[in-house]
């Protein structure tokens, strides 16, 4: 009788456990990796103005490896998990220049915490510049990019032209 309860129990608790991914799944929320799931609020609303101005279009402005590029990344999913549930079409870009390009080298292993998530990113049509200039100043090689992000001249200037192409810039610059 005491085994039975005992295994009751930990049903209930494994349950209880895999509720919450459960419940996020069907929330229309997306696992990506070292991203915590956060509960959206059905009674905030951006009141219409989003849905009437797709395809939203993001560009990430990257210079730093640290804790600006995890910021980045991060705001980069949990934007994704609120469109998707929405049903809204979204752009968004990242330009990695400065040291953020060595997030970009597949073979560096310092950085190798990123690679799960920037492919995850990028399975759900994120796209990524790599910064040329950058990548000469770091002494990287352009075949060590990984192969779905795209080597343009310079990132700043990536920038200004995403701009200019109706993108909205975000920059992280206080973390």
């Amino acid at each position: 009788m005491v085994k039975k309860m005992l295994l009751m129990i930990t049903i209930s608790l494994s349950l209880l456990c895999y509720a919450p991914i459960a419940n996020a799944a069907n929330n229309g929320q997306i696992p990506f990796p070292g991203v915590p799931m956060l509960r959206q609020n059905p009674k905030l609303s951006f009141g219409g103005f989003l849905k009437a101005h797709q395809p939203i279009k993001i560009v990430f402005s990257v210079g730093a490896s640290g804790p600006q590029l995890r910021e980045s990344l991060m705001n980069a999913a949990l934007v994704i998990r609120y469109l998707k549930s929405k049903g809204y079409r979204y752009k968004i870009h990242f330009v990695l220049y400065g040291k953020a390009v060595l997030a970009a080298d597949q073979f560096n292993g310092k950085y190798a915490i990123w690679t799960s998530l920037l492919r995850a990113l990028n399975k759900h049509g994120v796209t990524y510049s790599v910064c040329h200039n950058s990548i000469e100043a770091l002494h990287l090689k352009s075949s060590d990019i990984y192969p779905f992000m795209h080597i343009i001249p310079a990132g700043i200037l990536s920038v200004t032209e995403y701009e200019m192409r109706g993108y909205s810039v975000i920059v992280n610059p206080n973390s």
